[in-house]
């Protein structure tokens, strides 16, 4: 039987059709395919960018809060919090520092690998340095006499009079208790209200001569007593008292022989057995004691001269007049040093604290013979080569208590006073810092009075290589030192803030 295999049209036709639907299905699942590759791809590459930026991100983060880190180590090691700039590489930071308000603003910018940056701003309570004073009110690294010309007045204790260097002569009343590396000597008419210790021998050449509070002297030379002491007086040498009739308060302690005039002793005397006695119209009221040995007073100790350079970190908020040499207009030494010297009547419309650099002037003067008068309403600090304050007023305007700083820098750092480099003298004649005004003169070189018409008042501190009289000045204290004085150093409190600006 024959088959018949040839098919209708109809049958080729579906057929056809068939083979035609079964490509476009799968055009569309290679189509939907690609697509699903092409969005895992995207995504992929998507997470993997997200991952890298994200890593870059904690880089920089980190980085900046190790310089916030980083900073705050350094302002507490060096105690200099509001002028900071320092750096690191690994990790990647810049660190800055600003002081405003008592509060020290770190801003710390960190670097991730991915070269993106975050900034981060941390704010600390923060306390300025204190003016504890300058180790004492008069600080001099030079023998020094005090005549009639020096008047010393107290309000309240006796001021603190140091002579780290040297000895010291006393020819009138003092305000004081003074400690001095060499002797201590009085030529008449000094009165000291306070104590006295030596690290030298004692020289009380009169009568009237007085020391209100205890008397100690450490060398081994003869020490002479013609006048008054009113507590004890112990000796590292010999003792040797005058025919005055005077009184000596407290106990009376020597390491070598005793010679007794007409001093009449309150209490008790002691010295070596091994050493000679001369009593003649002397009386000792308490007992006489003489041991195997006696133990001599232990001479004073002093800080080492304070090396004072200039730096702008050290006065935060400080606006800053720096002067030129040439010329005559404002901004220059001659606008302060010539007549009218306006500059210096200027300072009066000063609202803000101000370092007025001098640097640049052979001498800041105001003896122009216009006797200027400066009504200050903020803080100032001068900086000079040398000073010539004739005729010099500054007063407090009402309601503030500016203080101001004469300076002449030190720039040798060798812990004693170096008068070289073109350092100078501060030279006080006819000078006012009184009314309100607190005022510290330092120089390694030499405070100069001259004196007019005992014009001359000074209220603050006085440090110094030397100190020349020639003129009547009254000195009253109040504490005012330099930033970096040991116990004037200041603090870095607690965090206020920490937040990412950037």
């Amino acid at each position: 039987m024959l088959v018949n295999r040839s098919r209708s049209r109809g049958e080729q036709s579906r057929a056809s059709d068939d083979t035609g639907s079964a490509i476009v299905s799968v055009l569309i699942v290679m189509i939907l395919l690609s697509l699903m590759g092409l969005t895992a791809a995207a995504i992929v590459t998507n997470t993997t960018g997200s991952v890298v930026q994200t890593r870059g991100s904690v880089q920089a983060k980190a980085a900046a809060d190790a310089g916030i880190t980083a900073a705050l180590a350094q302002a507490r090691r060096t105690s200099e919090f509001c002028s900071l700039s320092l750096s690191g590489s690994q990790p990647s930071y810049t660190v800055t520092s600003s002081c405003a308000s008592n509060q020290v603003t770190f801003t710390s910018t960190g670097r991730g690998t991915d070269g993106g940056t975050t900034k981060t701003q941390a704010v600390y309570a923060y306390t300025p340095a204190k003016d504890v004073g300058m180790g004492a009110d008069l600080t001099f690294f030079n023998s020094a006499t005090f005549t009639y010309e020096v008047k010393t007045v107290s309000p309240g204790n006796a001021l603190t009079i140091n002579i780290p260097k040297g000895d010291f002569t006393c020819q009138v009343p003092i305000a004081a208790s003074i400690r001095v590396q060499g002797s201590f000597i009085t030529k008449g008419s000094c009165d000291v209200a306070g104590s006295v210790t030596a690290g030298g021998s004692v020289e009380m050449t009169n009568g009237s001569d007085t020391v209100r509070g205890n008397l100690s002297a450490a060398g081994t030379d003869k020490s002479l007593v013609r006048g008054s002491v009113g507590g004890a007086l112990t000796v590292g040498g010999s003792l040797e008292f005058g025919w005055e009739q005077k009184i000596i308060g407290g106990n009376v302690q020597a390491t070598g022989d005793v010679k007794l005039g007409s001093q009449r002793l309150s209490k008790a005397l002691t010295f070596p057995a091994g050493k000679k006695f001369e009593q003649d119209q002397g009386v000792v009221s308490g007992t006489i004691s003489r041991p195997a040995a006696v133990t001599a007073p232990a001479a004073p100790s002093f800080d080492a001269w304070f090396d004072y350079a200039y730096k702008s970190s050290d006065w935060p908020g400080y606006s800053i007049i720096t002067l030129t040499a040439s010329g005559t207009g404002p901004g220059t030494c001659n606008y302060f040093n010539a007549h009218p010297a306006t500059g210096w009547t200027s300072l009066s419309s000063l609202t803000t604290p101000t370092v007025l650099d001098a640097r640049a002037c052979s001498n800041l003067s105001a003896n122009s013979g216009t006797d200027p008068v400066v009504t200050l309403k903020t803080d100032l600090v001068m900086l000079a080569k040398s000073y010539d304050l004739t005729m010099l007023t500054m007063t407090a305007s009402s309601g503030t208590k500016p203080k101001v700083r004469v300076i002449v820098e030190d720039t040798t750092k060798d812990a004693k006073p170096s008068c070289t480099n073109g350092a100078g003298s501060i030279n006080i004649n006819g000078t006012s810092m009184a009314s309100g005004v607190t005022a510290l003169a330092y120089t390694p070189c030499t405070v100069d009075v001259h004196g007019i018409g005992g014009r001359d008042t000074w209220n603050g501190s006085l440090y110094s290589g030397a100190f020349s009289y020639g003129g009547l000045v009254t000195f009253s204290s109040a504490p005012i030192s330099l930033p970096g004085i040991t116990g004037g150093l200041p603090v870095l409190g607690d965090l206020v803030s920490q937040r990412d600006i950037r």
